[in-house]
């Protein structure tokens, strides 16, 4: 397909200051004597007519990182290079970002290893990607602009045959994070996967070709399907196909789970009252993930957290979960009448995302009704006295300011106090009634 020019592909669907930087990118690459194309996932997206950003990915037959120089330069723009791949940032004025790389071959040293990369032209280029839809690339020198390369027939698979298909046989065995990048690709565009290339990629699961990966570049892949627009049907796919088990022994999300995800999803469309904005359970791939983990018993969920080499907040948010489930679940599933203040106290300690979690995940129940409450109509809740307050009022500093601000506001929460006067009144008995009990 290398007579195929789709100029006006990109004039009519990509953003007109990216169309206008690229132009200006293969004018100076025309300068310079290099090829120079625009790659990956943004041909791929024009081609389905999903929409492309400002955001692009550029090839060019020379040292990406001195050529970035060269164009952030001539267009007041700035550069961060990254010079072990032969790639660069160059951001430019108006907020765009172009990804500058160099055209290069890549060699495993071992499977599962980051590649060793030399200069090479953009037939090799292409070879070394991952699938054929992924594949192609655009000519953006001024005096070939818009010619489509595609040597792997991607543009066939992409909008005729619909099928992910891999360039080599060794495809998954040279980078296993591509079986985790498949399965999101297939599940996003609706493609199943080439025949060969689902034997090959079920092979490299059960060959275990996943724990030649570190656990960060895993979890980087899990988060972007999680962050995906529709992330049940690739995480159903994790699971049915073992590779949630390949990563971790026992690790298994059960069909039931789905719900959970739509109401997760429901949940993140919510904005609270008091802040206008904000989703309402906070960062939505980090409840996904509590999803994925709450099934499985401790040990699982640890030698996930273990393997994925997680971070802080996912730990607390793990430790949470066990809090919540060990202490809390019974207390506000109860068939009683729960004080605001009891359910205050029960569950201000916990994160905004555990609690959007717990609430999706107990759906329907008591345990959902009663965390949406505190979320929708307690959580703010405080005192209007402060600390400095109580002082003024003859409480002196220490232990005794907390004491006496818990019981306003748990007042407050019953509905016992309701202004300011209230609580003063209250502050000041209390205060007595310490005093005396110090003198006693």
């Amino acid at each position: 397909m290398h007579d195929t020019n789709v100029t006006t592909l990109l004039e009519s669907r990509l953003h007109a200051k990216a169309l206008e930087l690229l132009r200006k990118l293969g004018e100076l690459a025309d300068e310079r004597g290099v090829g120079a194309y625009v790659v990956g996932g943004v041909v791929r997206d024009l081609v389905l007519d999903v929409g492309a950003g400002f955001d692009l990915d550029v090839v060019v037959e020379e040292r990406g990182e001195e050529f970035a120089e060269t164009a952030a330069a001539r267009l007041g723009g700035s550069v961060k290079a990254h010079t072990r791949f032969g790639t660069a940032i160059l951001v430019v004025p108006g907020g765009g970002k172009v990804d500058v790389a160099t055209a290069r071959s890549e060699v495993y040293e071992r499977p599962g290893a980051l590649p060793v990369v030399t200069p090479g032209p953009i037939a090799r280029d292409l070879e070394r990607r991952d699938f054929t839809i992924n594949s192609m690339a655009v000519t953006i020198n001024a005096g070939d602009f818009g010619r489509l390369l595609d040597f792997h027939g991607g543009h066939a698979d992409l909008t005729k045959r619909g099928i992910l298909r891999v360039l080599s046989e060794r495809s998954f065995e040279d980078d296993p994070t591509r079986i985790l990048r498949g399965v999101r690709f297939a599940a996003r565009f609706g493609f199943g996967f080439e025949p060969e290339t689902e034997r090959l990629l079920r092979q490299a699961v059960a060959e275990d070709r996943l724990s030649t990966v570190s656990g960060e570049r895993i979890a980087n892949e899990i988060v972007l399907i999680l962050g995906e627009p529709e992330p049940w049907p690739p995480v159903e796919r994790l699971a049915t196909w073992g590779i949630l088990d390949a990563i971790v022994a026992g690790w298994a999300v059960p069909p039931e789970v789905e719900a959970t995800f739509a109401e997760v999803a429901r949940l993140a469309d919510h904005v609270s009252d008091d802040e206008p904005g904000r989703r309402a359970e906070g960062e939505t791939w980090r409840v996904r993930f509590l999803a994925m983990l709450e099934p499985s018993d401790r040990g699982v969920r640890n030698a996930v957290l273990d393997r994925l080499n997680a971070g802080r907040r996912m730990r607390t948010l793990a430790l949470e979960l066990a809090r919540f489930e060990d202490e809390t679940r019974e207390i506000i599933s109860a068939d009683v009448r729960l004080q605001d203040s009891t359910l205050h106290r029960s569950l201000s300690g916990f994160s905004r995302e555990l609690l959007g979690f717990c609430r999706a995940r107990w759906r329907g129940t008591r345990v959902a009704e009663r965390i949406g409450r505190y979320v929708n109509e307690l959580a703010g809740t405080a005192t209007s006295l402060t600390g400095g307050d109580l002082e003024s009022l003859g409480i002196p500093q220490g232990p005794a300011v907390g004491k006496v601000l818990a019981k306003l506001l748990e007042a407050r929460l019953d509905g016992s106090i309701g202004s300011r006067e209230d609580e003063i009144e209250l502050a000041t008995r209390l205060a007595r009634e310490l005093d005396e009990g110090n003198k006693s």
